[in-house]
């Protein structure tokens, strides 16, 4: 099955690290910083749909791999994608608004 977008965020107050994988049927496993299993789940086809609406919209391949100039934010979150070959690093503060639409549409990067 096809690895539909693989985003890792780490930072935040409290320096935490993890990773969702998610694939081309929703599903999705997330990771935590030492990359073991923390949680798994399944994306409606609604959400799936979203979510490849909100890739091809963030248009990866004609992003900058470390997009910048946003405010900096403290205690704020790197995040990398990796999307149909493409990588991209960005800093919470200098999310272009499809990566933030991309974001909008992950499963919950913590369980609960």
């Amino acid at each position: 099955m096809e690895r539909l977008v693989t985003v890792t965020r780490s930072g935040g107050f409290a320096g935490r690290t993890s990773s969702l994988l998610v694939k081309g049927d929703g599903s999705w496993t997330r990771l935590d910083g030492q990359a073991r299993p923390a949680g798994t789940g399944k994306l409606s086809a609604d959400r799936v749909e979203k979510l490849r609406a909100a890739l091809r919209k963030a248009d990866f391949a004609h992003l900058p791999r470390v997009p910048g100039g946003g405010a900096t934010i403290f205690d704020g979150f790197s995040y990398a994608f990796v999307h149909g070959g493409y990588e991209v690093a960005a800093e919470q503060g200098s999310l272009t608004p499809g990566l933030q639409g991309v974001l909008d549409e992950l499963p919950p990067f913590e369980a609960g």
